[in-house]
């Protein structure tokens, strides 16, 4: 099995475990649980593995621990689904998603955060860096991948919503634009929202709120 694992999950980066003893260390601010859990990846072809799993939110990728180090899935696009602290993952236009509401229109989540490095000093003050090319340092120093990051990175995490109709994945960040996508039901929209005071900041609100729209 641990060969098996070894084939499905071969990966490209890898670190080590063990965060650095510094006060100014931002403990797991890349990733989206705390802390790693054991989740089962559930293969296109049937087979299921177990393995300890969390998602790195500034990379986009499943990471699992092997040993002493981290190693993100390298071919994702086998992954059927993970199941992870409660929670159920598909991979599709090169993240892992979230499955917030398996209905006919169905709720997808994006974990998602921007980095900003301080950058260099220039006489003048430091210069920051674009998130793109911190996260390019970060990736191939194998610090994305590790527990913690210094103070010199500034890390923002942003959720955001999906909804798949037909095949396609439709960006939703707010009532009026789930209101577009269920335009039949635009006045019972407008009253279940006020009655529970949906906010798009809350998670379990825009889950409840899609499940409405799929039921009535």
């Amino acid at each position: 099995m641990k060969k098996y694992l070894l084939i499905i999950f071969a990966a490209f980066i890898c670190c080590n475990v063990f965060a650095q003893a510094d006060k100014n260390v931002k403990q797991l601010t890349q990733y989206l649980f705390p802390e790693f859990a054991e989740g089962s990846v559930l293969q296109k072809s049937g087979t299921v593995i177990k393995t300890m799993l969390n998602y790195n939110t500034l990379t986009q990728e499943m990471v699992f621990k092997q040993g002493e180090q981290y190693l993100a899935i390298a071919d994702p696009a086998s992954v059927d689904t993970i199941f992870l602290n409660n929670e159920k993952f598909i991979y599709a236009n090169n993240i892992f998603y979230e499955v917030g509401v398996n209905a006919p229109v169905g709720l997808y989540i994006q974990h998602v955060s921007d980095i900003i490095s301080s950058g260099t000093e220039t006489g003048f003050g430091k210069t920051q860096t674009s998130a793109t090319n911190g996260l390019t340092d970060l990736k191939s120093s194998g610090k994305a991948y590790s527990l913690s990051l210094t103070n010199d990175y500034t890390i923002s995490n942003k959720t955001n919503y999906f909804l798949k109709k037909d095949e396609n994945f439709i960006a939703v960040n707010n009532l009026k634009t789930v209101k577009k996508v269920f335009s039949d039901k635009e006045a019972a929209i407008d009253d279940y929202a006020k009655q529970k005071k949906i906010s798009f900041k809350n998670k379990d609100d825009v889950i409840k709120l899609i499940e409405f729209c799929n039921s009535n």
